[in-house]
């Protein structure tokens, strides 16, 4: 019984309205649809309040609000002509209104896809409606037929012009694919209402009349097209909510922080997925290229400048270098003040950290020429590259841990790098790392000798390379070095009194070599020993 009464009352207030609007071409008008329209509106201002999404979901409610507010007439029945017509007006300038709302918030459901020459077409044609509105009060207490017919057809142009453009628009956006759904019927059901409104404004008879079908079915074309709307809208669900993306781009700084301590090859080399995965003991044994560079007479320098003057300095000359060493698939494993710890690990690395170190040294020179414009003294760098096995891993204790290698290789590379050093020669490498050279030939080099490090029993072959060295000193090292390799062969011989006379005419081509001046001092020494007496 109580849903036979809801249904004669739904029946009553339709015919009620449909009589008052006996002869009106527009949707009809019943309390039941202002609670359609006010649940759409509730329920799209609610949305926007829990995604903190207003943009999409207020443009959809302004929809709402005016299609409910050209039903307002319906919640007054039997009222005075005058108050019913002023709502009559009111309802149709609403219904206008509600054109431009609809552009404007497919225009943002569909993320701004939608034609700039539809939405000024929405504008005008809402403004239209409103001007036969205000025109007609001024006229008479109803619509007059003419105007009225004219409001169907601004309003159904309006409706048929909107699916090309939306179907423009669903090319790229799904939630214009969504709000097609409900506009194509929604002009197809406005253009029929046209046709009828002109039709009988020219007096022409159909035979049948449709004029209490077709508020209904307009009222329900736009009842369909609002509830598209909402769809479309409803799929901004599937982007982040504003507290995820912080969320979001908060995880992503942590992430990129992280990496600036922690490189990824560390992880990729341990075969792990996430920093958060890092354990303490966590290791793996590889056979890398351990590369170590340090600043000559960094503490000297240091001593003239700043602390803050000494970071910059630190940071500038980094910024040249390890985009090198990146550059030629290493990475970092450690800053240690002004010196650098590099891993190379494809194809065993050899080629890439002498191919670094050689292009390091010809940033050198370029980064020389911007100091000397600045009237800063020049500097250079000493690097000691070893091939060998290592064990990379997790050292600390569970509060403090910390990625890093060890290894007898490491400790080696690390004391090639003194040898450097204390030769006042740029490059040096080992033995290991020459052989697995892919093309030594394709460098410029000298045998240093066979040199005794801390912590090794057996001495350990050294080479020097070249390449790299500002053009002038080049040369003057490849005419030494006929001389020093002759001195070699001298001191091995153990004939030092030649290896004095060659390693001095080493000297005369590259005064400040080390290994030259190393050498001659040790063949002196040994030349002027007394030589055991036979018993």
């Amino acid at each position: 019984m109580e849903k036979n009464g809801v249904c004669c009352y739904y029946r009553s207030m339709m015919a009620k309205s449909l009589s008052a609007s006996a002869g009106v071409m527009l949707p009809a008008e019943s309390p039941w649809l202002l609670a359609f329209w006010a649940a759409l509106l509730a329920f799209a201002l609610a949305l926007g309040v829990y995604r903190k999404q207003t943009r999409v979901y207020v443009a959809a409610a302004s929809f709402f609000a005016a299609m409910a507010a050209s039903q307002l007439r319906a919640m007054a029945p039997g009222l005075s002509g005058s108050l019913e017509a002023a709502l009559g007006i009111l309802s149709v300038a609403a219904l206008g209104a509600s054109r431009a709302a609809l552009a404007n918030a497919a225009d943002k459901a569909c993320d701004g896809l939608t034609r700039r020459s539809w939405r000024f077409a929405s504008y005008a044609a809402a403004g239209l409606v409103i001007a036969i509105a205000v025109a007609d009060s001024l006229l008479g207490p109803s619509l007059d037929a003419t105007l009225q017919t004219g409001c169907v057809a601004v309003l159904a142009a309006h409706a048929t012009l909107t699916i090309p453009f939306v179907v423009a628009a669903a090319k790229e956006s799904p939630a214009a694919v969504r709000l097609l759904g409900g506009a194509i019927p929604w002009a197809i059901a406005w253009l029929a209402a046209a046709v009828l409104a002109l039709a009988r404004a020219i007096g022409l008879d159909l035979g049948v009349s449709l004029d209490g079908y077709a508020p209904i079915a307009l009222a329900a074309a736009d009842g369909l097209a609002g509830a598209a709307l909402m769809l479309a809208a409803m799929m901004e669900l599937a982007k982040p909510a504003p507290e995820d993306t912080a969320l979001d781009e908060y995880a992503a700084k942590m992430d990129a922080s992280i990496k600036r301590f922690i490189p990824v090859e560390f992880l990729e080399h341990l075969e792990i997925q996430d920093f958060f995965d890092l354990k303490l003991g966590d290791h793996v044994r590889k056979d890398m290229t351990i590369f170590f560079s340090d600043i000559r007479a960094f503490t000297e320098l240091s001593e003239q400048l700043t602390p803050e003057e000494s970071f910059a300095f630190i940071n500038s000359y980094l910024s040249r270098v390890v985009p090198v060493i990146n550059a030629h698939d290493g990475f970092i494993d450690k800053y240690m003040g002004d010196g650098i710890m590099a891993l190379f690990a494809k194809n065993g690395g050899a080629d890439q950290a002498v191919e670094s170190a050689v292009e390091m040294q010809a940033k050198m020179i370029e980064y020389n020429g911007h100091r000397a414009n600045m009237n800063y003294r020049p500097i250079s760098m000493g690097i000691g590259i070893h091939t060998g096995p290592l064990m990379l891993g997790v050292v600390g204790v569970s509060d403090r841990m910390e990625g890093t290698v060890i290894s007898d290789a490491v400790n080696l590379s690390s004391r090639l790098q003194s040898i450097a050093k204390a030769f006042n020669i740029p490059l040096v490498i080992s033995e290991r790392t020459f052989m697995q050279l892919d093309d030594p030939g394709r460098y410029k080099y000298r045998f240093i000798g066979k040199v005794r490090v801390k912590g090794k029993d057996a001495p350990v072959s050294v080479f020097e390379i070249f390449d790299g060295l500002p053009e002038e000193l080049f040369e003057r090292k490849m005419k030494s070095n006929t001389f020093f390799e002759q001195g070699m062969m001298a001191y091995y011989q153990k004939d030092y009194s030649q290896g004095v006379f060659y390693f001095k005419r080493a000297l005369e081509s590259v005064p400040d070599d080390g290994a030259s001046r190393f050498y001659l001092e040790t063949c002196l020494r040994k030349a002027m020993s007394p030589k055991p007496t036979e018993k």
